[in-house]
């Protein structure tokens, strides 16, 4: 169980997989690399990879000049970790740290911690850290799905929130935040990956062969499609609809639900998680979503779970409010040059 003891919170550029990939946000260092084009990821690229030692070390930039957290008794801290992701408001818990210890400075990264990373896009990259620990939770990125805001986070790098020679403020906050961020965890907690690393990551590159590998096996996606299937059938039956199967047709939907005058295409969607994701294909696309008014995406989360289920139906424009709607896969056909 999480120790709340001794608790301060930090936040960092924006990343997916914090394995070296682009980092992202509103940070001196990296809105200066961004400007000189160059290549070199925010310090905080490799903040959820081990080490060789398997210790995790954690950079926070500064903040007002001062390095870095510090406390007079610096370990077994719980260090719960936010960025906000660029493209949406509020910030999101994208990990946090157990039994932690603040250097209170910046260090180089141990000797052979980048060759084990095997970071041939980044050859030398200079970055530093200043929080360690042995045991780390991550939130993948799919999970990050319930943003907050809060006034006292939205300036500041890091702020202690309770332990040793920690003064409740006059407003407050810390109390506040300190409480906020509990049930996140809480909420987390079944869901982020204990100490990640290169084996227990799902790969954020795709599988040629399977391109939804990530998302469970073949049977196991299949059984949760046919569990929100019927999951919607009952729904709409229940309302007096009557319906029909058009899986077979390349419409764009899956049913058609007809009551009286009233006509729904419906595309279902299903996932095993209590987060809603789903894919959609080019057809789904592009005479569904697009250009079908009838149209209707029924995305079903806890799919598997008679208790936990839930059915939400989106039109298209409230479906282009609700989710980023992005090309996940390209196929690349070849053109053969035609004489004239």
């Amino acid at each position: 169980m999480t120790d709340f003891s001794k608790v301060l919170w930090v936040k960092f550029g924006w990343s997916e997989w914090y394995r070296g990939g682009p980092v992202d946000g509103n940070f001196a260092w990296i809105k200066e690399q961004k400007e000189k084009q160059n290549r070199d990821p925010g310090h905080e690229a490799f903040n959820f990879m081990p080490g060789p030692d398997g210790i995790y070390y954690c950079y926070v930039p500064p903040q007002r000049k001062i390095y870095a957290p510090w406390n007079e008794d610096p370990h077994g801290w719980t260090v719960i970790c936010l960025a906000k992701n660029p493209r949406h408001n509020g910030i999101h818990v994208v990990g946090w740290y157990e039994n932690a210890t603040l250097l209170g400075e910046w260090r180089d990264p141990p000797e052979g911690m980048m060759q084990k990373r095997g970071d041939a896009a980044y050859p030398g990259y200079d970055w530093s850290y200043c929080i360690t620990s042995k045991t780390a939770y991550f939130v993948p990125p799919d999970q990050r799905v319930s943003p907050f805001s809060d006034t006292s986070i939205r300036q500041g790098k890091y702020s202690f929130l309770s332990g040793p020679d920690i003064e409740p403020d006059k407003k407050g906050s810390k109390s506040r935040v300190l409480q906020l961020l509990k049930d996140r965890l809480k909420e987390l907690a079944p869901i982020a990956i204990l100490n990640p690393s290169e084996s227990n990551l799902p790969d954020p590159e795709l599988d040629p062969s399977d391109p939804l590998k990530g998302f469970g096996t073949a049977e196991h996606r299949k059984k949760v499609e046919k569990a929100a299937e019927q999951a919607v059938i009952a729904h709409y039956e229940a309302k007096g609809f009557s319906h029909q199967r058009v899986t077979h047709i390349p419409c764009g939907h899956d049913f058609v639900f007809t009551k009286g005058k009233s006509v729904r295409h419906v595309e279902v969607k299903g996932t095993a998680s209590p987060n809603p994701q789903f894919f959609l294909t080019r057809n789904e696309h592009e005479k569904g979503l697009r250009s079908d008014p009838s149209w209707r995406l029924a995305m079903v989360t806890s799919a598997l779970s008679d208790e936990a289920r839930s059915i939400v139906e989106y039109d298209a424009k409230a479906l282009k409010r609700a989710f980023d709607i992005e090309p996940y896969v390209y196929l690349g056909t070849f053109v053969p040059e035609v004489e004239d």
